[in-house]
């Protein structure tokens, strides 16, 4: 392509992608991509200081508060200590006291309320709670508020909506709320008494605002209401602002909420609590610190720009280079976008022109410079699909794969399969009904492998040769081999054109020589070495011991404790020095919660038989018959070679327990 990469193609090409690239961002401006526009709005708070206020302090009520006072934890707090509190915050010369609990019923004692009212015209700039309420009547829906009792009412500075509006985008807090066309928030009302110059304009009051944090809420400044009656020094409170509620996530009768996430809520932190996100709303209102969204003009035009730019840029370059920058677009777009929203007033969906339009700009910019190169790499499949797996001419088409003869030892997991019977069957149906029944059992032998993720290497007759760990490595090579040959072992119980075709299955886990061998003229890729060898023996033994899988004990210590075996014997075939041990598998271990009687009983003979105690051995063996149903392949093997130990091994000579055979 060397020779069409110039300027004027390049442009000729990138026209379409970029139109597609502007439309992809567009559309992620608009509700489908909500979750990535907040994501703009919220990642930026993570780095942002945590300048937490030090002229405002959270009162907190909670459960353990309320049994330090001595009161019930499910029934409001008695309002006596709310008045107690006011006169210590009055002491103290608190600037201005939000109480963001609703008093909408007076107290049984019509002094208590009179002496809480007194305390808040002494103090003068205190600001009380409402709710709104719904109801329905007929056809029509319609809210109230639920105000504090009159004489707390007409005591207090004002009162507000207690309001706490969730981005129905997903729940979390970013909006900052300051009431409904007839009610103003809390925040705002005590915004206003505390002189706050946005509040001087009511007509603005609706306009849409973001909650710009100054920290986590979590981390604001607080105390609980038992310590702030008692327990703190003269002074504490003075020009502070006081909120006082419950704390996130307890329910307190008289003053419940719930825990509110936010932006911080991400990256672990906590949710907050009502109270906090009212004074963080306050903050915003007093400081005139809040954040706007940019308007849709100029986000529109900023992704019609990017769209065009990003395109040309990645259409310039080939895969691997648009790959690099693309990642190094995004992470310079998002760093520039989340400072700008840092140290600034205004935000911006910038994730859209970081991620999504880059990608899809790199998806069109890859996918067409692989359609002009698929015209070489379809002839080189053509060439080699004649004789080599589809799979391995794609590695070659591909130009990842080393042509050249020979190979390399990589660690893998080889597995044998073979259908019992088969040559007997095939000797019996006309052919024709026998490959119907072959592509059948290999339809299921192969999904069984592919769905772990394996290779095959070949097929052999009736039987299959696979590897896990080669061509490409995989840490999980043993565990994905197992789970393929357990559910073949499943699926070998279906009966295939009315007769039930077992599989006999043999893995083996060690180190190969995997690569292309075969001739100049002729080779293909394949594994050779002793752990294949071992492999195909293993399939072999399940003829003997009358078994499904059988695995070495080097593929059990890769798998752990995942699956159920049991172990049947060590043997020593033709070709090796040393006996290895061998193992059934039974399944995964999730199906075995209690160990049947019959394997702890084969176990006891196993180890007996290890040990040259046959009548002990030869009795527990008998037993796991009798208990499996007269049946147990690996029992009656064993028993069979107690016979023929018992006349052949004198006892002084010695003997490790492996069983030799000397056949496949």
């Amino acid at each position: 392509m060397a020779s069409e990469r110039n300027l004027r193609t390049v442009l000729a090409r990138s026209w379409p992608g970029a139109i597609l690239v502007v439309l992809f961002g567009l559309a992620f401006l608009q509700p489908i991509g909500d979750s990535l526009v907040r994501f703009s709005y919220d990642v930026p708070f993570i780095f942002t200081t945590h300048r937490v206020p030090d002229d405002l302090v959270m009162v907190y009520l909670d459960t353990k508060v309320k049994l330090n006072l001595r009161q019930p934890p499910n029934v409001p707090l008695a309002r006596r200590f709310y008045t107690r509190l006011l006169r210590r915050l009055n002491q103290d010369g608190a600037r201005l006291v939000i109480f963001d609990i609703v008093f909408d019923t007076p107290d049984p004692d019509p002094s208590v309320d009179a002496e809480f009212a007194g305390e808040m015209r002494k103090n003068g700039h205190v600001v009380l709670v409402t709710e709104l309420t719904g109801e329905l009547q007929g056809n029509t829906f319609s809210t109230s508020v639920v105000p504090p009792i009159p004489r707390l009412a007409d005591a207090a500075a004002g009162w507000g909506l207690a309001r706490v509006m969730p981005d129905p985008a997903d729940d979390v807090i970013r909006i900052l709320d300051t009431g409904t066309p007839d009610f103003p928030s809390v925040a705002w009302v005590a915004a206003k008494i505390d002189g706050a110059p946005v509040t001087r304009n009511p007509a603005y009051r609706l306009k849409p605002r973001w909650l710009n944090y100054y920290c986590q809420p979590a981390v604001l400044r607080s105390v609980n209401l038992d310590t702030a009656l008692d327990s703190l020094t003269n002074g504490f409170f003075k020009d502070k602002v006081v909120v006082v509620g419950a704390r996130a996530g307890v329910g307190v009768a008289g003053a419940e909420r719930e825990a509110f996430p936010t932006p911080y809520s991400r990256i672990g932190g906590f949710d907050a609590s009502g109270p906090s996100i009212q004074a963080m709303n306050f903050l915003n209102l007093r400081n005139s610190y809040w954040k706007e969204e940019r308007s849709d003009v100029m986000q529109a035009m900023v992704v019609i720009l990017v769209g065009v730019i990003v395109t040309f840029l990645l259409m310039y370059l080939r895969p691997w280079a648009a790959t690099r920058a693309a990642l190094l677009w995004f992470a310079g777009f998002a760093m520039a976008g989340a400072t700008a929203q840092v140290g600034s007033r205004w935000w911006f969906p910038w994730m859209v022109p970081a991620a999504v339009q880059p990608s899809v700009a790199l998806v069109w910019s890859v996918g067409y410079q692989y359609l002009v190169e698929s015209r070489r790499r379809k002839k080189l499949r053509q060439a080699f699909g004649a004789y080599l797996s589809p799979y391995m001419a794609d590695r070659i088409a591909d130009s990842e794969f080393n042509l050249s003869l020979g190979g390399k030892e990589v660690e893998a997991t080889v597995m044998f399969t073979d259908l019992e019977g088969f040559t007997k069957m095939s000797e019996r149906l006309p052919p024709a009904e026998v490959s119907r029944i072959l592509t059948t059992y290999f339809n299921q032998t192969t999904r069984a492998i592919l769905e772990q993720e394996g290779t095959i290497i070949k097929y052999i007759g009736d039987a299959v040769m696979a590897v896990w760990g080669a061509p490409l490595p995989d840490t999980k090579h043993a565990e994905k081999a197992v789970l393929a040959a357990w559910g073949m072992s499943q699926a070998s119980q279906q009966e295939i054109a009315g007769r039930r075709l077992r599989t006999r299955i043999g893995v083996n886990t060690g180190m190969v020589l995997a690569g292309n061998l075969g001739s100049d003229f002729r080779f293909d890729y394949t594994l050779i070495g002793n752990t294949t060898n071992f492999a195909s023996r293993l399939e072999g033994l399940n003829k003997y011991l009358q078994t499904n899988v059988l695995i070495s004990e080097f593929t059990l210590s890769q798998i752990g404790d995942k699956f159920k075996v049991r172990g049947v014997g060590k043997f020593l075939v033709v070709g090796k020095t040393q006996p290895v041990r061998v193992y059934e598998l039974l399944g995964p271990a999730e199906n075995f919660r209690k160990q049947p009687s019959w394997l702890a009983a084969f176990d006891q003979a196993l180890a007996h038989f290890l040990a040259r105690e046959w009548d002990q051995a030869e009795r527990l063996l008998r037993e796991v018959v009798v208990l499996r149903g007269g049946a147990d392949g690996p029992s009656t093997f064993l028993l069979g070679e107690i016979s023929k130990l018992r006349g052949q091994l004198k006892p002084d000579v010695p003997w490790d327990g492996s069983v030799l055979l000397d056949s496949k």
